[in-house]
């Protein structure tokens, strides 16, 4: 398996990349009763985004597209900071909304199941 690191910095215009990312979004609790045959819809990640920002106290400050990086198109980027420091967990970028969303859901996991992040 994958570190969430290399996880971050996939590609998907890759299929196969795709399929690892919804592979490790299975893994997050309330995403895991999603069969294999579909990807998970962006609204199951959007609410466990939303669940882990209240219980874990970090959140996504800034959510950007950047127009001029690619001639084809956005390429998104998501700021994950700690609400207890307000430090910056990670930049997460990727090619569609959808992308960054799934991430941001796996970088939040990874800090959670690390025990890094925690409310206070």
């Amino acid at each position: 398996m994958a570190t969430t690191k290399q996880i971050m910095q996939l590609d998907c215009r890759e299929q196969k990349n795709c399929e690892i990312i919804q592979k490790v979004l299975r893994q997050i609790k309330p995403l895991s009763r999603y069969s294999d045959e579909c990807d998970i819809p962006f609204e199951a990640i959007e609410k466990a985004i939303v669940v882990m920002e209240k219980k874990y106290n970090m959140r996504i400050r800034d959510f950007v597209p950047d127009v001029w990086s690619n001639a084809k198109g956005a390429i998104w980027r998501a700021t994950l900071i700690d609400d207890n420091t307000l430090k910056t967990i990670e930049l997460i970028y990727g090619l569609s909304v959808y992308e960054v969303f799934a991430k941001s859901a796996i970088r939040m996991y990874a800090e959670v199941r690390n025990g890094i992040s925690t409310r206070k």
